[in-house]
C-alpha cells in the first residue's frame, strides 16, 4: 500500500527532534508480538489518512513499541522530521521525488 515506506521497531523511543539510534534497532527477523514490550491484545489497522504521529502512537500505547516510519528517496531510507503529514502525503512525496530523481539521472 506504501512502497515508499517503511516501519522500523526500536528497543526505546529517540528524544524530540532526534534521529533514532540504529544501535536501538530491533531485530526484523522477529514478529510484533516477540518484539513488543507489552503483551496485551489488541488490533492495528494502518490507513493512509493516519499521520505519523498517529501510527507511533499506535504501537506505542497498546504494545509498548517504539516504531519509526521512514520514507525512500533514491536508494535512502529517510527519517521524516513532520509527523503530522499522513503516510499518503509521506508516500506521495517520496514518489514524487524518486521520479524526479530519475528524470534527471536520463
Amino acid at each position: 500500500m506504501f512502497p515508499n515506506l517503511k516501519l522500523e521497531f526500536f528497543d526505546e523511543p529517540h528524544g524530540t527532534k532526534k534521529a533514532s539510534h540504529k544501535r536501538l534497532l530491533l531485530d526484523s527477523t522477529k514478529s510484533i508480538a516477540e518484539s513488543r514490550r507489552v503483551h496485551s491484545k489488541g488490533e492495528m489497522v494502518i490507513v493512509p489518512h493516519m499521520t505519523v504521529s498517529e501510527v507511533k502512537h499506535a504501537f506505542g500505547e497498546p504494545f509498548g513499541l517504539s516504531v519509526e516510519v521512514y520514507r525512500k528517496v533514491g536508494d535512502t531510507w529517510l527519517e521524516p522530521t513532520i509527523d503530522h503529514w499522513t503516510l499518503e502525503k509521506h508516500n506521495a512525496t517520496a514518489s514524487e521525488l524518486n521520479a524526479e530523481n530519475t528524470l534527471e539521472r536520463i
